[in-house]
């Protein structure tokens, strides 16, 4: 039987009718009428512990402030004592469908003063705005985040019942209901618990990321239409439409782009400074970082991914939450933290005999890690190492080295790579006895690439086997290179008015030679991509081929024609062992090529704050993906000018 929306559900409830068992720290909800009528209310609350064969919950209420008698009462400081429910009373929190449109007249649960309430669509308003019927008189405006489908709990078998939008897609699926298929991700992502896999059928409602340049970081509500070969998915999004905006937007996904819906957590505080949130933008949810608190309950987020900065109300920000090891966690959990090494300060609290990684800062090796273990502490924030695969200069012994803790990464989690790697992918190549990040620039025969590495503008083959995932420690976690695809398209080309004052930019332009492409954005050279002369073509014009960017269809690279004084020599290799300084003019590498700035700050050991003037944007940036800029003029290279970038 139904508990929702009967004040009677109380007399009724039987807790041996309650299959559905709930655990210490589960988000559940509180069916109890509300301190203004008999209008049953369903309260957000964690389940604090579970008394055997008892038919009742410890629970904690979310939203609502508890004296010791257990009796809800508004004042301002919260006693941590928890209050006994019974298991008829509850039920988990349903299913979100943070994409869904009512209508009017629609039945809905609308969150007010502290709970969900049952009532009815009055009026559609602006800026995402309801007006909604609670109980037959009352009416209250929410936002749309507070507003959801009215759903029944069945108590005798602990599932939901169906919304009409559920009802559809299981009319469709019920007839191969028989063969309903299964696709299983394949991907290890950590070594303790490679058994266990996430599934997909049919009609079950997920998340899905995008990989469409501009995008990244983006998650769009969709339906599994049906699991495909190769762990890939045909979905049907929810807000996402086709060019013509007729119809629902259908696509492949590949497996590693997909999760399920994250649990909703109400959040009833203001989110601090700094802290990663979920920013409900263009019809998905963009990951950010909070920059500054605003007032009447708005916030400043940033997004790395496009180096912007957009003003959102309180309503249209989520927690953000992390799928690790098919569990979700928020970033503040304990266990979405554990592959983070533990800094002070500036200083690490690596153990002794503690296996790791040390980045280089040698001159010719930046950009390569190598591993080692822990030997000792040598005073503030330096670790005493003894490398596996180097060795002291008569080869005989183990080199054991000062590394400091800005060098230092635990070792990645293990991801066993059964399928190929594709072109423009991100890797770690084994050479030199380290591992050296990398570009997919070819897909060659007989499981070979060829790898392109930009801090040395050099390219070498490498069989598969010698080839891992690259992986970064991105808020307190590994990220793999393919779980965040970066789909690198033509950017557009604009006229860049280079004033050369008579002088050569560029002679004895030879096939196959490897150049840098200026691409422009108002009126100056904003980008140099790596490309390799092809060919002459006429009146100054040469055929090019780009080393990092894919043609539309993403199966090779583009080629087209560029006017001479748009290109120049790959610039000689300058490697700075020593710190940039603020005002620097520096290139950045970002993801398929140079973007030209200066050096706004320090962050912090080895990693920048860089300014571009093309965009008026600050970006951050490890030391090993800057080079001091360059100029070419006169056949000779020279540093470019400290602070005009």
């Amino acid at each position: 039987m139904s508990t929702r929306g009967s004040s009677n559900s109380n007399s009724n409830s039987n807790s041996n009718s309650c299959k559905h068992e709930f655990t210490k720290g589960d988000a559940i909800e509180v069916l109890r009428n509300a301190d203004d009528g008999d209008i049953p209310v369903w309260f957000p609350a964690t389940v604090i512990d579970s008394p055997p064969t008892s038919g009742t919950l410890h629970v904690k209420f979310t939203t609502l402030y508890m004296d010791q008698r257990g009796d809800r009462k508004r004042k301002r400081k919260k006693v941590r004592d928890y209050v006994t429910v019974t298991k008829g009373n509850t039920r988990p929190v349903p299913p979100p469908e943070p994409h869904r449109r009512f209508v009017i007249g629609e039945e809905v649960e609308a969150f007010h003063e502290k709970g969900w309430r049952r009532g009815k669509v009055k009026d559609v308003l602006e800026d995402f705005k309801y007006r909604v019927i609670i109980g037959g008189v009352l009416q209250v405006v929410v936002e749309k985040s507070r507003v959801r489908v009215c759903r029944d709990w069945k108590q005798d078998d602990g599932s939901w019942l169906p919304s009409p939008l559920d009802q559809h897609q299981e009319k469709s699926s019920q007839s191969d209901s028989q063969s309903k298929k299964v696709t299983k991700l394949r991907i290890i992502c950590s070594p303790r618990n490679t058994s266990r896999t996430a599934a997909f059928h049919k009609g079950t409602l997920v998340e899905v990321k995008s990989d469409k340049v501009g995008y990244d970081g983006s998650w769009y509500t969709a339906f599994i239409v049906e699991p495909l070969r190769n762990s890939k998915f045909a979905v049907e999004y929810q807000t996402l439409k086709t060019s013509d905006r007729t119809v629902p937007l259908k696509e492949e996904a590949d497996a590693s782009r997909v999760r399920p819906i994250p649990p909703r957590i109400e959040r009833c505080d203001r989110f601090v400074e700094l802290e990663t949130v979920d920013a409900w933008y263009n019809e998905g949810w963009w990951v950010g970082t909070v920059t500054e608190i605003l007032d009447q309950f708005q916030y400043l987020v940033y997004f790395s991914t496009t180096n912007e900065i957009t003003r959102f109300r309180h309503s249209d920000l989520r927690p953000h939450q992390e799928w690790i090891d098919l569990e979700w966690f928020t970033t503040s959990d304990p266990k979405a933290l554990k592959l983070r090494p533990k800094y002070g300060r500036k200083t690490t609290i690596f153990s002794e005999g503690t296996r790791i990684e040390v980045k280089s800062d040698e001159e010719g090796y930046h950009g390569s890690w190598y591993v080692a273990t822990v030997v000792g502490s040598v005073g503030k924030g330096q670790l005493l190492v003894q490398y596996d695969t180097l060795t002291t200069d008569d080869g005989l012994q183990p080199l054991v080295e000062m590394a400091h803790a800005s060098n230092v990464r635990p070792l990645p989690v293990i991801i066993n790579r059964m399928d190929r790697f594709k072109m423009l992918e991100e890797v770690d190549a084994w050479y030199n006895d380290g591992w050296w990040v990398g570009l997919v620039s070819k897909v060659l025969a007989g499981l070979k690439y060829a790898v392109y590495f930009w801090t040395t503008n050099e390219e070498y083959e490498f069989e598969h086997s010698k080839l891992r995932p690259h992986q970064e420690l991105i808020n307190q976690k590994w990220v793999a290179s393919f779980l965040r695809p970066k789909l690198a398209v033509k950017p557009r080309l604009e006229k860049v008015k280079i004033q050369t004052d008579g002088r050569t930019l560029m002679a004895g332009v030879l096939r196959g030679l490897k150049v840098e492409i200026a691409h422009g954005e108002k009126g100056y050279v904003t980008t140099w991509y790596p490309a390799v002369i092809l060919g002459s073509v006429h009146n100054g014009k040469y055929l090019v081929e780009y080393r990092t960017l894919k043609t539309d269809k993403g199966r090779e690279l583009v080629k087209e024609e560029v006017d001479v004084l748009c290109i120049r020599p790959c610039p000689t290799i300058i490697q700075r062992a020593h710190q940039f300084q603020t005002n620097d003019g520096v290139d950045a590498w970002d993801v398929i090529g140079w973007r030209c700035g200066r050096i706004y700050g320090t962050v912090k050991e080895s990693k920048y704050a860089v300014y571009f003037r093309a965009t008026d944007t600050v970006a951050e940036f490890q030391h090993a993906d800057l080079r001091p800029s360059q100029d070419f003029i006169d056949g000779t290279w020279f540093v470019a000018a400290t602070g005009i970038r």
